[in-house]
């Protein structure tokens, strides 16, 4: 496999892998609490500042960003 040129590497890794591994670390949190809020929504039937779909759509958009910036981060450190 060859290696990425050094003036492709800032494009595609942009803060380096440990800021990446930082802010998937973060997103999977907030995903975590969106979940958790969804449910806690949907079993009391209420609106806790958001409705219970829009809570889990919150959740799977900030999985998603959280894989694709591990995947970011696993990919930067793999470079060097």
């Amino acid at each position: 496999m060859q290696e990425i040129p050094k003036e492709l590497k800032q494009l595609l890794f942009g803060m380096g892998a440990k800021w990446h591994a930082w802010a998937s670390i973060i997103q999977n949190i907030l995903g975590i609490v969106c979940l958790v809020m969804g449910i806690i929504s949907g079993a009391m039937d209420k609106a806790l500042w958001l409705e219970p779909t829009y809570w889990f759509l919150a959740a799977i958009a900030f999985i998603v960003f959280a894989l694709s910036a591990w995947l970011t981060a696993h990919n930067a450190a793999k470079e060097g």
